[in-house]
């Protein structure tokens, strides 16, 4: 897995090795203590920085104010809360490393810089940057297959290999991995390029991801470079240090002798008294570049022995000097191995370093010139330190052995102790006082103390080796720190980034470096290459970008500095891929390929690992932008990893085969051994490159690759590998281990205990948990060798502590992590741990001395497991994984112990290897060994076992068999059952067994069978050629029937047995021929059989016996056919039946057959029988339903045609449908549409069905004529029922209720006239004619002549007429009728016209009586007895004597008595003093001022709506003004379709105040033009008001007339005022024009009314005539509704009887106000109140000024419409109220009398004018 160079400290700051690169690098170039010329090269430095290009977006890191943590308690972060102390990624550690040193600070020196910095920036204004990135501006795919290029790659590296798996083969990572590892392991990595389709979709949120980078100087990186540097620098320090600061490098040949490469060479070839003695120098001065020098050898000796000797000879006292040798930082081991435990070390450095303040570095500040002299200025520098780190406090601990700075104060020429500075004298003093000297351990001599700047320790000056005798000038350091300078080299930190931010720094850096450093081509790239980028206007290979990354990193003078944004934690910035929790829908997140699936899958041994490991488990990411690089690294525990690039620009990889780990280790080691001596751990600080072409001239093998967008690269385990990018791109790496990996990663434990460092998990923990969770053979066999070396390792650690006297403790349960960590060797001690009670620390076995001080008998082994648990979990294992060997084994010793195993041994094994679950390659071969001799085996069976017969006892059925014989010697075996297998093929088998090589006791069976076939064969073949058959034939044929005995137990095929066999057979069969050739009882079957074995037998076709058997075959096939084409027809009479089953017996039958058509034929027979039973029934058996019988029908009519069936359905069909129709009219469904009565039609019905469908059971006929005979009787207790005629004359009396009882018609008439008991006015006559009008002389009513003959008296005064002494024709009381009513049968209350007309006789003239008895009550009080009265009692009176019956709530009651006394008293009171009339104001309208419109209206649209022309009009009775009747919602017709005789207009609605009955009227002012406001007709005519009166009205809700108001006249006492209102042109209001309106008075009444369409009749069910039957029974003829009625059918809708047409009576006029009419509608034949039409203050049309409201009007409404009224109610149930049996809207419109049927004394009214216009 890529990992890249570490972070920086976490506390914000540089990292406290103590200098980092750019830092380092800065301090160099600005310092004028940085490395003289003569140490350098005499270029310009240039310096060039990402830094300087300014980006929206970049934020500088904020560094952290907490105090810095110690390692331990920072790698105790890593782990879950109380897990161990486990090592984090390689970044952490390194910044755990870089902690321990200080961060090098940028000197205020004065002085001039000799580096020339390379600034992008100048002054530009950050670059603008959108929050989300735009993927289409990054490559997201590389090309498939990339071209190949004619040159080479850089250094001539070969390419690692590349693969391009199937979309089968990609779909197991860890299968194929392990299919490629062979090939691909020795390159150390491999690139896998995704099949064709697959994609994996990038899921990071781009506008909220932020990741901070790191700072990378590419010079800095190489490891020459920087052990360069690092050497020059010691040198320079040791010099000044020893008081020779000006020691200049020597020039031979005017050019510098590179005094690092001179040192290297000398080491190379032995050290300085080697080459001496060998006189080396002057082939060193070859080496260097020197040719032809005199004097060369002498003046490079000289050099060597004056400048670099002095060192070497420092160094080496240095290394021997007690005080260096103990510090864990300098490793006196020689074979001590690169892997350096940089946790323990650091830990050393950072106890010598003081918290606050970073040390001085090599290259910062505190250097100095080598060739320059140390003139004044050394004094500021003093100075200037002096401030800035006045106080530096610092403990330490003898036994730990780490140092601590004291607080100590520096003057201007000394480092002696001061009271000057910052810090109080006292704290000073104090401090100082602490400080001892680390070479005497004496605190004494504090004025001789001397402070080392680099680790702030103390030394006397006369301890010094050589002493001093004076404080030196500048800085001072100790020989510990001189020593090791430069081995601090880290990372700083970068900026915080966005995604964009990242992208157009990147962008802007290479366009610009490009710009200034353009590539060099041979020849134009192609520019159609994919790997060919166009930056700017500059053409860039990716070799160019490569030898360009190369150039840089070597380069000692150009310093590049660029961000990487490495190990971003997906833990915290989420995995640019789908998981499971964030993308639960999305299929890549199961994908086995996705980096957060790839540790946990099945062969990934990580799985095992019971925590999450960041970046190990858990995917990181990396953003790198051009030039970032990561240096060589191994994984930890030297793991597998996978890296994925989802886009951006390529990724160059170097790989190093693990094999070849060693080699490079030794090879960067060689090349650098300055660094490694003074930084052991230095490439697990992943700061280090090395250039691949010196690697391959140290014989280490070096692969290359470029990663593109959408692929993979491997590494394999212990493979090093480096790299870096060539510009913004966006990768994703994880770890994994395959089980290969084991011994890698046991060895990589061993090297991390070797030099202490912090392993991420535990080896041993690894591997339990593996035995414990996967219990297959193919663990076990990889997991072996491993637990098995962990096991004697485990043992032999035990073994040691058990002899060096530690007592044991056994735990069942796991620790924590940190509880099983050894705190010396940093190892995860799992399975023991040595443990103390005086701590909380645990060690390792090997390092248990290193615990505490206390004995090592009172330490404590605490053990995971047992002796015993271990080796049984080893011996489980090592069985498991020995199951394959062991069966093996067995397999081998089974094929050695013979040549020819046994196959029950072949099987057992074959078996044994199948339920092992573990791919064994011998299987294969032996399960198809198996396979084909259990073939073998199968096919001679048939020749060893014999094969059950299948022959069956042929019995004749259906006819009796004669007894039949068959000789012993016939094989009547089915042909089936005989031997298929020839002596050939047993030979065949017994030939091939030899090859297979198996050995089965078949093999012997099989060879006795041939030899027992051999000897029939010669037997058969002897009798065959015996010529006895013709002399000695019975003889000869007994013969014959023993060798068929003896050959059936052979199970071959012998065609010699077969000819034998057919002697034997033709002899048998002619014998049985004479026996039954003439049997009668064989059937069809029998002779088949007969002539197929006479055939076989070869017997001559001119045999007798063949000739009869031929002739009787013909004749039963003949039968057959005919059987089977009577039986496959799908009606089969019984004549044919019968024919057939009387064949003749000689005749052979197909036994099946003839028992299926006698079968039919029985159950014809039976379908007849019944058929005919129910035609004609013996009257003592119960009916059949018709129901029944259809079904009975229906089977019948299956499979037979029988006429008895037919005529039996025709019956049932008549019968089934008039229980239908009686249902239909039971269930009130049927419609009916003749014109003959329905109960005309219905008796018939009852006479059809009783003479002709009396054979069937009709439950539904039977209710029917039960409800007809109730009906008649109903029909009877009429009081109009003519029984002479049968007829119901109730249509008169219906006219003359109606037109007595309408609701707007109980006021009298407002007109003098009205004084006749007649309906019509006694007026004057014309003048010259003579009345024949008669006037009473009690109550001076006058009479018509005629009205006045009917009984010669006064019908108001005479008693007479009320009483039953006149006689009239109508002499029954009305309280019966109810009673009457009540009692009707469902079906008459349904149907009968009779029952509809007393229906509405009740409810009329029971609400008359109800408002007759109301007004009754109020004049029988003597207070209301007054003559006004008497008009309303003579209207009563006129009603009463018209309808004539008796009408009062019981018979004891007569109101036509009542009301004539109350008449007499009336009368005789004197005559009320008439009040003059006063006149109605009068109103003008539009209408009144138009003048007639071309078709002749004045109507409400007033002609201003041309398609109203030829519109149908009605005419007012009052105006005679023609009106269209769509513009006064006029209904042309009548509910019932009859015409309408009255019509009052609008307008004289409006003066008469009466509301109009068909819509709302509202009267406009055109004066006001508010829409709400509209003209109070109704109160300006009650008060005579003088002027106009508004009111606010809402918006119309229903049909509204609206008319424009143009005058108004006012008569009040006696004078009128004329309001006049001309009307302004065009302001006339046009009301809203509806289509013409429906019968019937109102929309709601129509719309519930409407009749419902009739569906059209169904065609009749039955023919108009049938053919008589011929069967002599019974058939009935057509039922009556068949011919002439059959238009009638029922609908299966219910209808209410008010959809029922009935009486088409016109509708009364409105309902107006009365004492008795408060009440609304109760039936439907009654006109709703005004309310209901929308009228807003009605009025009563005729009134009497002076008559009052009567209280009993003030009945509820809703109480009268739901209920009976009182009197009803009492006739019906004088205890109980029953409500009225039908709802109120059931009852149909009813208007008055036509006046064809007024009394001839009624002059008649005059009749509307409706006209149509013509048809033009």
């Amino acid at each position: 897995m890529q990992a890249d160079s570490p972070p920086p400290s976490s506390r914000g700051t540089p990292s406290r090795r103590g200098r980092s690169a750019r830092m380092a690098m800065l301090a160099a170039s600005h310092s004028t203590d940085a490395l003289p010329s003569e140490f350098s090269n005499k270029q310009l430095n240039s310096f060039t920085s990402c830094l300087s290009i300014p980006v929206e977006g970049a934020l500088p890191i904020k560094p952290q104010d907490d105090a810095p943590s110690s390692p331990q308690s920072r790698m105790s972060q890593q782990a879950t809360p109380g897990s161990s102390k486990r090592a984090p990624r390689k970044s952490k550690t390194n910044a755990l490393a870089a902690l321990q040193s200080h961060a090098s600070q940028l000197s205020n020196d004065e002085g001039n810089s000799q580096d020339v910095t390379d600034d992008f920036f100048n002054g530009h204004s950050p670059i603008p940057v959108s929050p989300c990135l735009d993927l289409s501006s990054v490559k997201t795919s590389g090309p498939r297959y990339p071209p190949d290029h004619t040159s080479s790659r850089p250094f001539g590296l070969p390419d690692c290999p590349a693969f391009y798996p199937t979309s089968d083969e990609f779909k197991d990572p860890m299968t194929y991995i392990r299919s490629i590892s062979e090939k691909a392991a020795s390159f150390g990595i491999c690139k896998i390029v995704p099949p064709v389709g697959w994609r994996m979709p990038f899921v990071t949120n781009t506008e909220t991801f932020r990741f901070k980078t790191r700072l990378q100087r590419l010079n800095s990186i190489e490891a020459t470079s920087r052990a360069k540097v690092n050497f020059l620098e010691q040198l320079y320090r040791f010099h000044k240090q020893q008081g020779n600061p000006r020691v200049s490098v020597p020039t031979i040949n005017h050019k510098p002798l590179d005094l690092w490469l001179l040192r290297k060479e000398v080491q190379n070839l032995g050290g300085y008294e080697a080459v001496t003695k060998n006189k080396k120098w002057g082939d060193l001065g070859a080496i260097l570049g020197y040719r032809g020098i005199p004097g060369l050898s002498t003046q490079i000796k000289n050099s060597y022995t004056r400048i670099i000797l002095p060192y070497e000879h420092f160094c080496e006292r240095v290394r021997k000097s007690p005080a260096l040798s103990s510090s864990p930082t300098i490793k006196t081991d020689p074979h001590l191995k690169t892997h350096t435990n940089i946790q323990s070390s650091n830990s050393r450095q950072s106890s010598l370093r003081y918290p606050s303040s970073p040390p001085s570095s090599p290259l910062t500040s505190s250097s100095s010139s080598l060739s320059e002299p140390d003139d004044g200025d050394s004094k500021e520098r003093i100075r200037t330190r002096s401030e800035t780190n006045s106080v530096k406090r610092s403990m330490r601990t003898a036994t730990q052995g780490q140092f601590a700075s004291t607080v100590m104060s520096r003057n201007g020429f000394g480092r002696m102790p001061s009271a000057a500075g910052t810090t109080q004298p006292d704290e000073v003093q104090k401090l100082t006082q602490e400080q001892s000297c680390e070479i005497c351990q004496k605190k004494n001599y504090e004025d001789q103390m001397l402070l080392c700047d680099g680790c702030d320790c103390g030394f006397h000056m006369f301890c010094l080796d050589p002493p001093l005798t004076s404080i030196p000038r500048g800085e001072w350091f100790c020989d510990a720190c001189l020593f090791v300078t430069g081995g601090d080299f880290g990372f700083d930190e970068g900026e915080e980034h966005s995604l964009t931010s990242f992208q157009a720094r990147d962008l802007e850096f290479r366009r610009r470096w490009w710009a200034t450093h353009p590539p060099t081509h041979k020849s134009p790239p192609d520019l159609n290459d994919p790997t060919v980028t166009c930056v700017g206007n500059t053409v860039v290979t990716e070799h160019d970008i490569e030898r360009e990354f190369w150039r840089l990193v070597q380069s000692p003078n150009e310093t590049v500095e660029i961000e990487y944004g490495a190990d971003v934690h997906s833990t915290t910035h989420g995995s640019a891929m789908p998981t499971l929790e964030t993308h639960p829908l999305e299929p890549a997140s199961r994908d086995p390929w996705n980096l957060n699936n790839m540790p946990i899958l099945s062969e990934s041994l990580l799985r095992y690992i019971k925590s999450d490991i960041s970046g190990m488990t858990v995917p990181w990411t990396y953003v790198g932008m051009i030039f970032s690089t990561f240096c060589w690294h191994n994984e930890d525990h030297y793991t597998y990893s996978i890296n994925f690039q989802h886009w951006g620009e390529t990724k160059t990889w170097y790989g190093i085969p693990g094999a070849d780990a060693d080699k490079f280790e030794a090879a960067i080691k060689s090349e650098a051994p300055d660094l490694f001596e003074a930084q052991p751990d230095l490439l697990f600080q992943l700061v280090t490159l090395m250039n691949p072409k010196r690697l391959s001239e140290a014989g280490v093998r070096v692969y290359a690759c470029n990663q593109r967008a959408g692929e993979f690269v491997i590494t394999f385990p212990k493979a090093y590998h480096a790299g870096f990018n060539h510009g913004l791109n966006f990768n994703e790496a994880v770890n994994f281990a395959l089980p290969d990996w084991l011994p890698y990663g046991r060895d990589c434990v061993q090297r991390y205990r070797e030099h202490r460092k912090l392993p991420v998990f535990s080896h041993d923990e690894l591997l339990v948990t593996i035995t414990q969770q996967s219990q297959s053979i193919k663990t076990a066999q990889w997991l072996e060798a491993s637990l098995q070396e962990m096991t004697e390792r485990e043992l032999g650690s035990r073994r040691a502590a058990r002899a060096m006297g530690i007592t044991e403790r056994i735990e069942d349960e796991d620790r924590p992590e940190d509880q099983y960590q050894c705190s010396y060797c940093k190892v995860f001690c799992y399975l023991s741990q040595v443990i103390c009670h005086c701590k909380s620390e645990v060690v390792c076995v090997e390092h248990a001395k290193h615990l505490c001080n206390h004995p090592i008998n009172q330490h404590v082994l605490r053990l995971r497991f047992s002796d015993v648990d271990l080796q049984e979990n080893l011996a489980k294992v090592s069985e498991r994984a020995a199951i394959p060997a062991a069966w093996k084994a067995k397999f081998q010793r089974v094929l050695s112990d013979s040549s020819v195993p046994q196959l029950r041994s072949l099987r057992a094994l074959l078996a044994e290897g199948e339920r092992i679950n573990y791919p064994l390659p011998e299987l294969a071969s032996l399960r198809k060994c198996v396979n084909r001799a259990s073939e073998w085996l199968d096919a001679s069976n048939t020749f060893i076992i014999r094969k059950q017969s299948r022959k069956r006892s042929r019995r004749s059925r259906g006819r009796p068999s004669a007894n039949e014989s068959t000789p012993l010697s016939f094989d009547d075996r089915d042909p089936g059952d005989r031997p298929d297998r020839t002596l050939d093929d047993l030979y065949a088998l017994l030939r091939e067994v030899e090859t297979l090589g198996f050995d089965t006791h078949e093999i012997g069976a099989l060879r006795t069978l041939a030899e027992q076939a051999e000897v029939i064969k010669s037997k058969a073949s002897a009798l065959l050629k015996d010529d006895r058959a013709a002399t000695d034939r019975d003889a000869f044929f007994n013969e014959c029937e023993r060798l068929l005995m003896e050959a059936s137990s052979v199970n071959v095929n012998l065609e010699e047995i077969h000819e034998v066999e057919k002697i034997v057979t033709r002899e048998s069969l002619v014998k049985e021929l004479e026996e039954k050739v003439d049997d009668t009882t064989a059937t069809l079957e029998d002779i088949r059989n007969l002539l197929s074995r006479a055939r076989a037998c070869n017997l001559p076709e001119d045999n007798t016996y063949m000739k009869m058997l031929l002739a009787r075959q013909h004749a039963g096939d003949d039968w057959e056919e005919r059987a089977r084409h009577i039986l496959d027809q799908p009606f089969k009479t019984i004549e044919e039946l019968d024919e057939l089953s009387s064949t003749d017996s000689n005749v052979p039958v197909d036994v099946s057959i003839y028992d299926r058509l006698m079968s039919a034929r029985t159950r014809a027979k039976e379908f007849e029988k019944q058929a005919k039973i129910w035609l004609l029934p013996d009257n003592q058996g119960s009916k059949p339903k018709v129901a029944e019988v259809m079904r009975f029908v229906a089977r019948a009519e299956k499979d037979f045609s029988i006429p008895a069936v037919k005529d039996l359905r025709q019956t049932a069909e008549f019968a089934l449908d008039l229980e239908s129709r009686c249902e239909a009219i039971l269930r009130n469904r049927y419609q009916h549409r003749d014109e003959v009565d329905i109960f005309e039609m219905m008796t018939k019905w009852r006479s059809y069905a009783r003479e002709h469908l009396s054979v069937f059971s009709l439950p539904t006929f039977e209710k029917l004529d039960t409800q007809l005979t109730l009906h008649q009787k109903w029909l009877e207790d009429l009081p109009w029922y003519c029984q002479q005629h049968g007829a119901k004359h109730g249509q008169d009396i219906l006219n003359d209720v109606v037109d007595s009882t309408r609701p707007e018609d109980d006021l009298p008439p407002n007109d003098e006239y009205f004084t006749c008991i007649c309906n019509a006015p006694v007026r004057p006559p014309p003048p010259g004619t003579q009345s024949d009008a008669v006037q009473c002389d009690h109550c001076f009513a006058r009479f018509h002549g005629e009205c006045a003959a009917n009984g010669g008296s006064c019908p108001f005064c005479d008693h007479r007429h009320w009483n039953g002494a006149i006689n009239k024709g109508r002499n029954w009381h009305f309280c019966f009728l109810p009673q009457i009513l009540l009692s009707a049968p469902e079906v008459t209350k349904n149907y009968c016209e009779a029952w509809k007309q007393l229906e509405i006789i009740v409810h009329r003239v029971d609400r008359l009586s109800s408002v007759i008895g109301h007004f009754l009550t109020f004049a029988s009080q003597p207070g209301n007895q007054r003559a006004e009265y008497i008009p309303q009692v003579r209207h009563y009176m006129r009603k009463l004597y018209k309808i004539q019956f008796a009408v009062s709530p019981s018979r004891e009651v007569s109101f036509g008595l009542d009301l004539a006394g109350l008449h007499r008293i009336l009368a005789g009171q004197p005559a009320p003093v008439r009040v003059r009339k006063r006149r109605r104001a009068k109103f003008v309208f539009g209408q009144d001022i138009d003048k007639d419109w071309l078709d002749g209206t004045r109507c409400i649209c007033r002609g201003r709506t041309p398609f109203l022309l030829n519109f149908p009009t009605v005419e007012c009775e009052m105006c005679n003004r023609r009106y269209h009747t769509g513009c006064v919602f006029y209904p042309i017709e009548g509910p019932m379709g009859q015409q309408l005789h009255r019509f009052l207009c609008p307008l004289c609605c409006i003066r008469k105040n009466r509301p109009y009955e068909y819509s709302e009227v509202r009267v406009k002012h055109f004066d006001n033009s508010d829409e709400d406001t509209y003209v109070n007709t109704t109160l300006m005519l009650e008060t005579s008001s003088k002027d106009i009166i508004y009111k606010t009205l809402p918006r119309p809700y229903t049909q509204t007339l609206i008319v424009e108001l143009i005058r108004y006249t006012s008569y009040s006492s006696g004078s009128s005022e004329v309001v006049n209102c001309p009307p302004p042109p065009h302001s006339v209001l046009t009301p809203p024009l509806a289509r013409p309106p429906e019968s019937g008075p109102s929309t709601s009444h129509r719309l519930s009314h409407t009749p419902l369409p009739l569906p059209t009749p169904p065609t009749p069910v039955y023919e108009l005539a049938r053919q008589p039957s011929t069967n002599g029974h019974h058939v009935p003829p057509p039922p009556p509704w068949s011919t002439q009625w059959h238009n009638i059918t029922s609908n299966p809708t219910p209808t209410r009887r008010s959809e029922v047409p009935e009486y088409s009576l016109p509708p009364p006029p409105p309902l107006s106000l009365s004492p008795h009419s408060g009440k609304k509608r109760k039936f439907a034949d009654e006109s709703p109140p005004p309310e209901a039409r929308g009228s807003r203050s009605p009025k009563q049309t005729r009134r009497l000024p002076q008559t009052p409201i009567l209280p009993p009007a003030s009945v509820p409404a809703r109480a009268m419409q739901q209920t009976l009224s009182p009197s009803l109610a009492m006739i019906v149930s004088p205890v109980d109220t029953e409500p009225s049996p039908r709802p109120a809207s059931s009852v149909p419109y009813s208007g008055p009398t036509s006046s064809s049927q007024r009394p001839s004394n009624t002059p008649p009214v005059k009749p509307i004018k409706l006209v149509m216009p013509k048809n033009k």
